[in-house]
């Protein structure tokens, strides 16, 4: 049986990572499948001198790395020219029917920037949760645009125009990368997600290019806060459904 062809893999991998790397060529020849190991953005290391422009100071240091490493694959996608690549980090298990899904994805020609393969939150998929389908696959998978954040960028397929877009909309960090893509509608970006998943994180290991504590802080909100939250739900409601339709137009 032939097998489904797939674009080129890049995994993210701290340097000093080598048992991560054992792991995932392990798990890929398991599969079939080979990959390009990028090397991380060591947040324990990073000169942040050297930061971005406009980066939150409020991100961790392993946020920080992490969101980097994310960008600097976007540059690789596009400096290599590839039509579409799959970036994923070093703390993952790939579903047996990982290639077929990705290849089927491509195949569907949707105008896309990139579609998340991972979800650490799958139930916020669920249309009780608002997410909108777009797409369903042969295998009865689906795209769909989220409302709410399902939250990590363990595994995503990128275009070539949506790593271009990536990296100009996004590049600096300003909150964690997957709080950016579960944002995808307010940052003009087209990111619909695929349920179920083929990409999950590994729970028995913590991931080594990004610190999971978060920077959060609540304060009770003013009027003005509510009425600007009212003004976001609406446009965060009408961004998706512009996502949606021209999506489907596509198809």
């Amino acid at each position: 049986m032939l097998q489904p062809m797939i674009p080129k893999l890049f995994i993210l991998n701290l340097e000093r990572a080598a048992q991560r790397r054992h792991i995932m060529c392990q798990r890929l020849c398991a599969l079939g499948l080979e990959a390009e190991f990028l090397t991380a953005v060591d947040g324990a290391s990073l000169d942040m001198d050297a930061l971005p422009r406009g980066t939150e100071p409020r991100l961790s240091p392993g946020e920080k790395g992490c969101y980097l490493s994310h960008v600097a694959a976007w540059n690789t996608v596009v400096e290599r020219g590839l039509s579409h690549a799959v970036i994923l980090e070093d703390d993952v298990i790939l579903g047996s029917n990982f290639s077929a899904v990705v290849a089927e994805i491509i195949a569907l020609g949707m105008p896309f920037d990139a579609v998340r393969l991972s979800a650490l939150k799958p139930d916020l998929l669920m249309p009780e949760h608002g997410a909108v389908p777009v797409a369903t696959l042969a295998s009865n998978a689906r795209l769909v645009l989220p409302k709410k954040m399902p939250s990590g960028t363990q595994g995503y397929l990128v275009s070539y125009s949506g790593a271009k877009r990536l990296r100009s909309k996004i590049s600096v960090p300003r909150e964690p990368v997957d709080d950016v893509f579960d944002t995808y509608w307010k940052h003009g970006l087209c990111i619909p997600v695929l349920f179920p998943t083929v990409v999950e994180e590994d729970p028995s290991q913590e991931s080594t290019i990004v610190g999971r504590i978060r920077w959060t802080y609540r304060t009770k909100k003013t009027l003005i806060q509510r009425f600007m939250w009212f003004v976001e739900k609406k446009r965060r409601k009408i961004s998706i459904s512009l996502i949606a339709r021209r999506l489907k137009n596509k198809e």
